[in-house]
This record gives structure tokens, sequence and C-alpha cells, in this order.
């Protein structure tokens, strides 16, 4: 009976054993699904504590895809969605902390990618897959002023000031524009060629394009520029002004008029997802506006006729007293601070051959030489 006994013991200590070895292995593959689920998030979807607070609400915000910013937007200080605490802190958060930051911000970025990319608008015309570019917010910033001063001059306000973009991508110029004071946008999917041919162009105070520059569409627009008798804005690279049918199709006044407004910083592009096929873009250079790409010098080409002059654009632009409007009006923003600081610098308008050489870089010297603009 004694060694029956005994059995009975080592045999409720073995399953005793069993369970506990259970109990470990369950606990590391749940340790294992947190690792999978992401950052801040257990297996089962609830939060996480094993972040101080502070860096669980950075996790927190970037997993919510209602709140505004990318972890890169975030850290940018010229960027609209720069967060100031997050920039001085950064640097004292551990590489772990870091580390689930990251990859919070790469699960919103695949998450808004999906999103943008279910969205996207199938095109009711046909379009070069390099063509498929989407514009930074910051060069629609630089534009503002000059925007406004339009607006003034026809007697209206930024918000009702009437902006036509004929090219459609993916439709983020209607976000960027509002974002910069100007909700009153027309970018629709649809063939800006057939709305000339059916005379069905819309209403519009203004034409703000980044156009595709393949085949002769920078051709036609500069032709319909000409006959629309409107102020424009365009968005090209530096080797257009140099091109042989530019000043023609402008023709002598337009030509003779034409300003550029050249940033003090490179301006990068975004290829929408699913706009370009995958071998065609830099996945290194990833958000959720598409794929980064800046593979030329681009400037607003620029003509306020018949609102603005030329001489009257110019010396608005260049009188100390705009520059001093500018950065006053700057830190009046929430993010005044960051503002002011870029309207320190400000973007150089001027003829082109008042342009700094960074300008016109690769341009052929003889082209630009040659590229005589009658005034």
């Amino acid at each position: 009976d004694g060694n029956t006994e005994k059995a009975k013991q080592t045999a409720n200590e073995k399953k005793k054993q069993q369970k506990q070895k259970k109990k470990g292995n369950s606990a590391a593959k749940n340790e294992a699904g947190d690792a999978q689920k992401g950052p801040g998030k257990s297996a089962s979807g609830s939060p996480s504590s094993k972040f101080p607070d502070n860096v669980q609400r950075v996790i927190d915000s970037l997993l919510d895809s209602s709140t505004p910013g990318t972890l890169s937007d975030r850290l940018n200080a010229d960027h609209p969605h720069f967060d100031k605490q997050l920039r001085a802190t950064w640097k004292s958060y551990s590489k772990k902390e870091r580390a689930a930051i990251v990859e919070a911000d790469q699960a919103r970025l695949k998450g808004l990618a999906k999103q943008a990319e279910a969205a996207l608008k199938p095109l009711p015309f046909t379009a070069d897959d390099d063509d498929h570019c989407e514009t930074a917010p910051e060069a629609y910033q630089d534009l503002a002023p000059f925007l406004r001063k339009v607006a003034e001059t026809l007697g209206k306000s930024p918000a009702t000031l009437k902006i036509y973009d004929p090219y459609y991508c993916a439709g983020a110029v209607v976000g960027h524009l509002k974002e910069a004071g100007f909700p009153n946008v027309y970018n629709r999917c649809e063939d800006f060629y057939q709305v000339i041919e059916k005379e069905m162009v819309p209403d519009h105070d203004v034409l703000v394009t980044n156009p595709p520059y393949s085949g002769e569409h920078v051709e036609k627009l500069l032709n319909f520029c000409r006959s629309n008798k409107k102020p424009f804005f365009l968005l090209m690279p530096n080797y257009f002004c140099v091109k042989s049918y530019y000043a023609p199709s402008l023709g002598p006044t337009l030509a003779g008029g034409m300003v550029y407004l050249f940033p003090q910083k490179r301006y990068v592009y975004w290829t929408p997802k699913g706009r370009r096929s995958k071998d065609r873009v830099q996945s290194q250079h990833s958000r959720a506006g598409g794929n980064r790409t800046s593979p030329f010098v681009s400037f607003w080409y620029i003509n306020t006729s018949p609102a603005i002059s030329t001489e009257s654009l110019l010396s608005w632009w260049r009188d100390p007293a705009t520059r001093q409007a500018l950065t006053a009006e700057a830190r009046k923003s929430p993010k005044s601070e960051e503002k002011s600081q870029k309207f320190q610098t400000f973007p150089t308008l001027g003829r082109l051959e008042e342009l700094p050489p960074a300008a016109l870089k690769d341009c052929p010297s003889d082209a630009v030489s040659r590229t005589k603009l009658p005034r």
C-alpha cells in the first residue's frame, strides 16, 4: 500500500509539471502573437502595457487612421502635421520603444495604402504610367501667397476663389489646396481634352495644375492657357521652358509675361498606390500618399494676367512689407514657430534669366541662351 501511495504521488507531481510546462508554452505563444499583432496590442487585440504612457500614446495615434500624419510627417519640421513634442522626445526613447513606434507607423502605411488603392477610380482616358504622380503639399504651400493675392485682386476670399485643375490622378490636390486655405477646387476624374471639345470647361478664376509630362500634353496645355485668358500656375520640370514649342504655344504676350517660382528645397512627387506597376516605383520611399520620386528639378510656371501684371506681381513679391506680412501671418498659426522659420527664406520669383543656376540644372546651356522670350 505504501508503494502504491508513493506511485500516486509521483504520478500527481508529473501531472503538475506537465501542466506548468503547458502554461509556459501558452504564455510564449501569446508573446509571439503579440509581436505579430504589432506594437501596443496583445494577441487578443487589447492594449498592451509594456510601454510607458507617452510612448503608447504615439503608437495608438499612429494605429488610428483618423489621426493625421505619418511618423515621417510628424518628425518633419516643414510638414503641416509636425509634432514638436514628439521630435523633442524622440531621442529619449529606448531602441525598443522607437522600433515599436516605427512598426506601428508601417502598419498605418500599409492600411492607408490599401484604402487608397481600393478608392482609386478607373481612368476614362489612356495614361502613361510615368505620368501618375501627385504633387506634395509643400508645393501648394509655396503657391498659397500668390493664390491669395489673385483672390484679393479679384475681390474674392481664398475660400471663394475657384481653382481648376484639369488633370486627374488620384484627387490629392483637393485636400492639399483645402489645407492651404482654398476649398473651392475642381479636379474630377474626366478627360480634359473631351471637356474642351464639348465646351464644358468649368467656371474658374485660376488654373493650377501639375500636368502629365509625356507626349503632347504640355504643348496642348500651353495652347489652352493662351486661349483661356485666366491666371495660371503650372508645376513642371525646368526643361519645358527651353522646348522649341514653349514660347510659340503661349504666344508673344503670355510668353513675355512669364515668371517662375523656384523653391528653396527640391519638390518631391508621390505615385499613388495602384497607379504604377511595382517595378516602376521606389519601394524604399513609401508612405500613405504612395511612393516618393523626385527625378528632376521643377518649379512653378506663372502668369497672373489679366488679373495682375507681371511687373506688379514681381514688385509685390519683392517688397519687404510682403515678407513681413507673410512671416506675421505664419506666427498666428498653431505651428507658428515652424512656419515662421520656413518663411525666413522665400522661394525665388523671377524671369527665366533671373533664376539661380540650380533652377536650370541639366538644361543644355545653348538651349537656355537661345530661349529669348519677348517682353
